[in-house]
This record gives structure tokens, sequence and C-alpha cells, in this order.
């Protein structure tokens, strides 16, 4: 017996597995179809002028903490790593690979894990505070639901997949809203962090 965990037939074949693969399904989808970070785009991207309610001072004009800086570029490159693993487990739902389902949902709560640490760097200053607020509404959602798919699945609980993959893909939706404000922060962090390297 491996420490790693088997697909678990009872729970392949069972219609909460069916249900769990629309969910997810859904859930990769909802991560493609958004508006990627500008982190992910050529460098003088232009996503700064489709969210103007992330609006703030000009790098020249009004010098960020350096810790609110790097803070902002970490959550914004992990937008792409986070639209990965939906769709890696979306892929893995459709073919009920259960094992890969494991995977993705053990990598997405650990880098969610990770960034719900940045979250507090960026709370307190007035520029990114809506960003944080939508990631401490989001990040919560979707780490328990990744955590949920993943022990469910080790442990072969059909209705506990189902509802961490309900509970994943609500944090997920919710997550859009911090996408959209952290886009044309993350143009303006990464112009700020050269500054401080000159």
């Amino acid at each position: 017996m491996t420490a790693r965990p088997t697909p678990v037939a009872p729970l392949r074949a069972s219609p909460a597995a069916a249900a769990v693969v629309l969910i997810l399904a859904l859930v990769s989808g909802a991560c493609a179809s958004s508006t990627p970070t500008p982190v992910a785009s050529a460098p003088g991207g232009t996503a700064g002028a489709s969210a103007p309610a992330a609006g703030g001072p000009a790098p020249s004009a009004t010098p960020w903490p350096g810790d609110v800086v790097e803070a902002v570029v970490i959550l914004g490159k992990a937008d792409a790593q986070i639209q990965a693993a939906g769709a890696d487990l979306g892929a893995a739902a459709a073919y009920q690979d259960l094992q890969a389902m494991w995977g993705a949902a053990d990598g997405l709560a650990t880098l969610l894990d990770r960034l719900q640490t940045q979250v507090p760097r960026i709370k307190g200053y007035a520029v990114t505070a809506p960003a944080a607020a939508a990631y401490e509404k989001a990040l919560p959602d979707m780490l328990a639901g990744a955590k949920a798919v993943r022990d469910s699945i080790k442990s072969g609980d059909a209705a506990g997949l189902t509802a961490g993959s309900e509970q994943l893909a609500t944090g997920l939706e919710e997550y859009q809203d911090a996408r959209r404000l952290i886009g044309p922060l993350v143009d303006q962090a990464l112009l700020m962090q050269k500054l401080l390297l000159k």
C-alpha cells in the first residue's frame, strides 16, 4: 500500500462523480474565460484601462511600500497557477481520473495556503485594500474546497467530494473580483519594482 491516494471504485462509479465532472468543468471554464491578469501579458499591457475601479496613483506620483509591491506581484503571478490548477481539475474530472484530481487539488491547496500570507501585506494600504478584501472573501472557500476535494478523494467520500467541488466553484467565482482588482495593480507594482531596483 502506498501513501499516494488510489482511485476508489465506488466513488468513480457514483452519481457524485458525474456531478463533480460538471462542477469542475464549469470551474475550469470560468477561469479560462476570465480576463487574465497583466502578469501573463507582455510588459506594457493595457490591463489598467480595463479595470478602472482599482485605479490608484501612478508609480511616479506615490511610490508604494516595498512590502506592498512585492505582495501584489506575488498575488498577480499566482493567478496563472490558479487558472492552471482549475484547468487540471476540470480535465481530470472529465476523465474521472481521481488520482489526477487529487494531485491538482493538493497543489491548489498548497498554493492557496501560501497566498493567504500575502493578503495581510496589502490590506493596510489604501490603494490595495479593495483587492485584499476580495481575496479575503474568495480564498477561504477556494482553500476549504480544494482541501475537501483532496481529502474526500483520499477517503472515498463521494458526498464530501461533491460538497468540496461546489465550495471550490463558489470560491473561484468570488475570486473573479480579486482578479479584476489585482490586474491593474500588478501593472503598477511591476513598474515600481523596477524603480526600487534602480
